[in-house]
């Protein structure tokens, strides 16, 4: 009974370790979870929390991608860096290296599912933003872009270097890959522990859902756009219509499935279909992928400029895919830098705010 007694205080211990070294990450998704409660209410939207339930299924479905990524990269790692005399006995104590801590499992499963909650909460409130304050705003975001870049679209510009179909396939594959990436990443942020890194861990984790729930729900409420690819539509005129039609001619060469996902959200917004929730201003793929970078220098310099290539990809592919105009990723990779920088001192992160490692660090060696 004393044996039992300890392994339950132990385990108590644990949860109240969890909660305490989480409790900014808590309040701000306990705090969001009650603003999207109450946008809804005005929105008179009933609060639908399918989202959850659809993310538990996907992640469900990306988990066993996600380990066998981490596996084959340690694997990598062993046969290129380490090179031990008994590779199968060091991959044996690194596969339990990960999975043998009680505390990180924990912790890493606690903030996930608290994560999950959080974007099911921001994916209901992005789909009632036309409820809240109708799209507005897109004609207002084209002359701003046309007067930052000398009176000529920003899309012009980067067709001209860019405007092929295969080079515009691989903007589509980035864009579509980010989900993969981000998620990812937020899986390893999740899991990682180590005293050394627990603070960049957890102002990456609150970064993340302070970009998210103030960028894409708030920002995105006051500032309500669709985005070139629906301005024809939402009746502002034809701007974008030669962007668009120069997209669909791209699309019987190299297929380009966002496209699709643009046609799909349409019909969510305006025929109630079965994915909603469009929103331009500020682009919330390059504010993520933004974070994503300056998590990455914190880990690695190589993995600090992959992620940065990579967010470069995702901000021109949002211009020549239609999806936001410049000014929104501008304003995204801004934003995503103040939330980074307020992250920091919420959670009392006084290492430099772009603190690059001189010694490269793999992101699964930080779990």
């Amino acid at each position: 009974m004393a044996m039992q007694a300890d392994a339950y205080g132990c385990i108590d211990a644990g949860r109240q370790n969890v909660f305490s070294r989480n409790r900014i990450l808590i309040g701000l998704i306990g705090l969001h979870l009650a603003v999207t409660l109450g946008a809804g209410m005005l929105a008179k939207t009933p609060f639908n929390p399918g989202t959850f339930n659809a993310l538990l299924r996907l992640f469900g479905l990306l988990l066993p991608v996600f380990a066998v990524t981490i596996l084959t990269w340690r694997f990598c790692v062993m046969a290129v860096r380490i090179r031990p005399e008994r590779p199968i006995h060091w991959l044996a104590r690194d596969f339990w290296r990960l999975l043998g801590n009680r505390d990180r499992l924990i912790e890493g499963a606690f903030t996930l599912l608290a994560l999950m909650l959080f974007t099911a909460c921001f994916g209901y409130f992005k789909s009632i933003i036309p409820q809240l304050n109708p799209f507005s705003w897109d004609p207002v975001l084209a002359r701003l872009d046309m007067m930052l870049h000398g009176g000529t679209a920003p899309h012009e510009y980067l067709m001209r270097i860019f405007g092929a179909p295969r080079v515009m396939s691989l903007f589509n594959t980035a864009y579509h890959a980010w989900f993969f990436v981000m998620y990812f990443i937020v899986f390893l942020a999740c899991f990682t522990s180590g005293a050394d890194l627990r603070a960049t861990r957890y102002t990456f984790l609150v970064a993340f859902v302070l970009t998210w729930g103030l960028g894409g729900n708030v920002l995105a409420t006051a500032f309500a756009s669709g985005g070139p690819v629906y301005f024809e539509k939402l009746g502002f005129g034809t701007d974008y219509a030669r962007l668009n039609a120069m997209l669909a001619a791209f699309d019987r060469v190299s297929p380009l499935s966002a496209l699709e996902t643009q046609e799909m959200l349409w019909q969510g917004y305006a025929a109630d279909g079965r994915v909603s929730g469009i929103s331009a201003m500020p682009s919330m793929h390059v504010a993520s992928s933004t974070l994503l970078a300056l998590y990455g220098f914190r880990h690695a310099r190589w993995a600090g400029w992959l992620l940065t290539a990579f967010a470069s990809m995702i901000g021109i592919g949002a211009v020549l895919l239609a999806w936001h105009y410049a000014v929104d990723v501008y304003a995204g990779a801004l934003f995503a830098l103040f939330c980074w920088w307020a992250a920091a001192r919420l959670t009392g992160d006084d290492t430099t705010f772009l603190r690059v490692r001189s010694q490269p660090r793999s992101f699964s060696r930080a779990t």
